[in-house]
């Protein structure tokens, strides 16, 4: 089976929500596809040695995609690693994508939604995971930019607090490079990072979950 991606019927329209997923592809049955193929095999006369079966690159992309969505530069490289010549491979991802076989921008859509709703994923971090995808860049940013930025600043926040609860004992200078430092690997850096890591470390003293630095480094003990 394969995914065609449908077209957004308005322009300028938000992501799709959790309740619109139902409606935003539809499914194809590429294996119809292959049964002529099939067929041509089996009336081949027997000559006690199987003759190797050449296919064509549209064959061979149709068998990739009735496995799994494929962006359209997965294709492509998959069908060079079959020893499909570049325009041939050209042709087929062309006709592809003409009947809605290969949508990158539908697939990045999806993937970002998944990564968001599933993993809680940032905005850098999605990215990363679609240019594994050999998505195009002007597509990712499309992608991205449909997210919703309340929602991004509000995954931001809850880590930063979530992690700044885990540094009880930490001296104030300690628990923010270290914090900064995870929020960086989550795909959070600059001076919004730097902000929300400040106000979690806050609510974190205030609960008395950490040391200030001057009241760490003027401690004395007596014996």
């Amino acid at each position: 089976m394969a995914v065609r991606f449908l077209p957004q019927s308005v322009e300028g329209r938000s992501a799709p929500q959790a309740g619109d997923r139902e409606n935003l592809a539809e499914v194809i049955d590429l294996r119809s596809r292959l049964q002529p193929v099939a067929t041509e095999v089996e009336t081949q006369p027997e000559t006690g040695s199987e003759p190797e079966q050449v296919r064509t690159a549209m064959e061979d992309a149709v068998r990739l995609l009735a496995r799994k969505a494929r962006s359209s530069g997965e294709l492509r490289r998959e069908l060079h690693a079959l020893g499909h010549d570049h325009a041939e491979v050209d042709g087929v991802v062309l006709e592809c994508e003409t009947r809605l076989y290969l949508d990158d921008l539908g697939l990045s859509r999806v993937l970002a939604e998944t990564l968001r709703a599933r993993k809680r994923a940032s905005r850098s971090q999605i990215r990363l995971k679609l240019r594994e995808r050999l998505l195009p860049d002007g597509v990712i940013e499309t992608a991205l930019g449909e997210l919703d930025d309340d929602e991004e600043h509000e995954l931001l926040r809850a880590a930063a607090s979530e992690r700044a609860r885990k540094m009880g004992g930490l001296d104030r200078q300690t628990a923010e490079r270290r914090l900064l430092g995870f929020l960086a690997r989550r795909g959070w850096s600059g001076e919004r990072a730097v902000r929300v890591a400040r106000e979690a470390l806050d609510r974190g003293e205030l609960r008395g979950n950490m040391r200030g630095a001057s009241a760490s480094s003027s401690t004395v003990r007596f014996r």
